[in-house]
């Protein structure tokens, strides 16, 4: 895969800022192994067996042997769907030191996704488990295999191989102990490893990621919270998201922090990974968050190491992050980013406590934000605009050029994101563009009508969307999770609401009462699946 038009541009916007290129994950694991050889870089917390950072180095090593002996080559894309194992670091790392381009795939994408990712990559290689969760990813692979001409190898990793595959382990005790060859990673702005936007109504987005964009991130994220080699992370959500690599794999490394792998998050063994282990940062998407904080072991002891814990991926509440602070007595935070550019803004421990609730912080170092109108033209501070997004760690790029057209002529991404950056620079996402609802020709947020419904007691979770309505043209739908089985009536949720001082205009017409809310991979929820699932009938 060779560098973007793109990557040159931020290659001479790098220098010409003075900015150092970032190492490679191989290259700086290196570092890593030679400095603490023998420190703790991962746990599993179903085992508790520990890994070293050597331990990963080593295994990585075999993996890039059995690789190259597969013909790998630099440039070559490998793409890999596997749990929350050891592994599946050990393989990112093995991908990186021969030069290829890392593709990690989320757990949930199944043969749609699989088939159109392998396809538009070149996938050479693909890396899959066997039976998780009651899929087949064997049988996920030979359709994509299927599908895509230049798809040579299918891996399998803690599994019998299927017909036409190879168990990577036959593979590396094939080759035996591999030689300590230094690492021949990607150039500093050279494409090092290939994401995909978790897609809810169109095919995912191929995003093309240097060592440069995302060790930029790690390091500004390491600086602003001083993330030592005491430090302890917990994954609790799919590794191959790009927050997955970032915030568990590299910045350990980079650190020489360590970190506990959950196989499957739930609530419970969470709570018990934090005693158990010692955890001091445990955060993720709200869904995640909240499940904690309903945990029945959850006691004050048992999350006594905890210092910090921030939430991002979804639409966060200021309400939730109180309830975090208070529960865990941490220092709890929001921060804001994609797939495209990683945490671009983020809370830090000295803000004051109602930015830290209810802002996105601030851009890390190095980044703008800015909020335009619908001509580009630059917003007063404290008016909502679409948010344009700069920095470091901003990707160099769609693997589709035809959806480069998102970037400004001065490099900047256009995110969709609708939002408010006051005279602070504090940012404060208020909405997509194109989540609104158009009810008698009057434009409705979708998220500020969520942010009050947030603070009903006896909500949960809330989530609002438009729905055809031959009188409205849309009439506003709230979908809310209750927080028991308490009764909840429209006229109450109403009631409510024009307590808060809510317009009118902006009361829901209509409720839903459900026992969850369709998310995605990242835990974002699915709006699309909602209105499809529900039909405008007339509220009286």
């Amino acid at each position: 895969m060779q560098p973007t038009h793109l990557s040159e541009a931020r290659r001479q916007r790098h220098e010409a800022a003075g900015e150092w290129p970032q190492h490679s994950l191989a290259s700086a694991l290196e570092s890593r192994v030679r400095s603490s050889p023998d420190a703790t870089y991962l746990i599993e917390a179903a085992t508790g067996r520990h890994y070293s950072f050597r331990a990963l180095r080593d295994r990585a090593l075999t993996m890039a042997a059995a690789l190259r002996q597969l013909g790998v080559r630099r440039g070559d894309v490998v793409s890999w769907q596997l749990p929350n194992w050891f592994e599946a670091p050990a393989l990112a790392v093995a991908i990186d030191w021969i030069g290829a381009v890392s593709n990690p795939i989320i757990t949930m994408y199944r043969e749609r996704e699989l088939r159109f990712i392998c396809r538009q990559a070149g996938t050479r290689v693909l890396v899959v488990p066997g039976c998780e969760r009651g899929v087949d990813h064997r049988e996920l692979a030979r359709a994509a295999r299927a599908a895509s001409p230049g798809l040579e190898h299918i891996l399998t990793i803690r599994a019998t191989p299927g017909d036409g595959m190879q168990a990577l382990e036959t593979l590396e005790a094939q080759v035996g102990p591999a030689p300590r060859t230094p690492p021949t990673p990607a150039g500093s702005h050279d494409v090092s490893m290939l994401f995909y936007t978790s897609g809810t109504t169109a095919d995912p987005k191929g995003v093309l990621h240097t060592p440069s964009t995302l060790g930029a991130m790690v390091s500004a994220h390491g600086a602003c919270f001083a993330v030592t080699p005491a430090d302890r992370a917990l994954l609790q959500f799919p590794l191959p998201h790009v927050g997955g690599v970032l915030m568990f794999v590299m910045s350990q490394v980079w650190a020489g922090s360590s970190v506990v792998f959950m196989e499957q998050f739930d609530p419970t063994g969470a709570v018990e990974a934090i005693a158990r282990y010692g955890v001091t940062r445990a955060g993720g998407p709200p869904v995640i968050l909240r499940g904690i904080l309903g945990a029945p072991n959850l006691t004050p002891d048992s999350v006594r190491t905890l210092r910090t814990s921030g939430a991002g991926a979804a639409d966060v509440s200021a309400g939730l992050m109180r309830d975090v602070e208070r529960a865990l007595d941490v220092i709890a935070y929001r921060s804001y980013g994609m797939t495209e550019c990683p945490m671009v803004t983020s809370g830090v421990v000295d803000d004051p406590i109602a930015q830290r609730h209810e802002s996105d912080g601030r851009p890390l170092p190095g980044c703008t934000v800015r909020a335009v109108n619908a001509a580009g033209r630059v917003v007063p501070p404290g008016v909502e605009g679409e948010l344009e997004i700069q920095g470091p760690q901003l990707c160099v790029g769609y693997l589709d050029p035809d959806l480069n057209g998102a970037f400004t002529s001065d490099g900047a991404l256009r995110t969709g994101d609708l939002g408010v950056v006051d005279g602070a620079g504090y940012v404060r996402i208020t909405g997509r563009r194109k989540d609104v609802i158009i009810r008698k020709g009057e434009t409705l947020s979708a998220r500020e009508i969520e942010d009050v419904l947030a603070r009903h007691p006896q909500i949960a979770e809330a989530v609002v969307v438009g729905l055809p309505d031959p009188e409205r043209g849309e009439l506003v739908c709230a979908c809310v999770v209750p927080v028991s089985s308490a009764p909840l009536s429209l006229h109450a949720v109403r009631a409510f609401m024009e307590a808060q001082g809510m317009m009118r205009q902006k009361i829901p017409e209509r409720l839903e009462l459900m026992a969850q809310l369709p998310r995605n991979a990242t835990g974002k929820i699915q709006k699309h699946i909602l209105r499809a699932g529900l039909s405008a009938t007339p509220v009286s």
